[in-house]
């Protein structure tokens, strides 16, 4: 019996081995199949997580892009008003210089009368800078185009202004009203300057 016993318990030893072996290997499979998912999953998410990032980031980058171009059109529309103002500021002052000459005024009032009315009464307005010294110059021209005129003093701005007495429409023909005129004239012939 001492040989069976012996035996006996070389076999349960080398069963249990083996079972122990047999154990092992399933839960090492098992812990590597885990193992496997667990990674997939770790990857699967650090992807998403990634892709995320990278859409942010583009999302980013698109606003960042968007913001520069207005911020860079604002400056361009800035810079295009700031030349035209100074371009404007430029114009009224040779304007104005012009207007205060006797002979351009003399000759914007000939010109003015020969469009209208012949023998018609009229207001005009000088600018007090040249009011005194232009004044027999003006009256004189109303008077050879068969009209009359009675002057008014206290025009701020340089040239004239002139209406039919009992009509609303006025002739203006001041440095302001001239340089807005080239202004509107001048802004898109400009424009087209500025954006080439």
């Amino acid at each position: 019996m001492g040989t069976d016993v012996a035996s006996f318990a070389k076999q349960l030893r080398e069963d249990g081995i083996e079972a122990a072996k047999e154990e092992a290997a399933k839960i090492l499979a098992d812990a590597r199949k885990e193992a496997e998912k667990i990674i997939g999953s770790a990857k699967s998410e650090a992807s998403k997580v990634e892709k995320e990032a990278q859409n942010r980031i583009a999302q980013n980058k698109a606003s960042s892009e968007s913001e520069m171009r207005m911020v860079a059109r604002d400056i361009v529309i800035g810079l295009k008003k700031k030349i035209e103002e100074i371009g404007t500021t430029l114009l009224n002052g040779k304007v104005a210089e012009s207007l205060n000459e006797k002979e351009v005024l003399r000759v914007a009032i000939t010109e003015l009368l020969k469009s209208q009315q012949v023998g018609s009464n009229w207001e005009v307005a000088l600018s007090e800078k040249i009011a005194k010294p232009l004044a027999d110059v003006v009256l004189a021209s109303f008077k050879d185009s068969g009209a009359t005129a009675k002057l008014t003093s206290g025009l701020k701005k340089a040239g004239f202004e002139a209406h039919i007495v009992g009509e609303n429409e006025v002739f203006e023909v001041t440095d302001e009203s001239l340089t807005e005129t080239f202004r509107k004239l001048l802004s898109p012939e400009l424009k087209k300057l500025l954006e080439a």
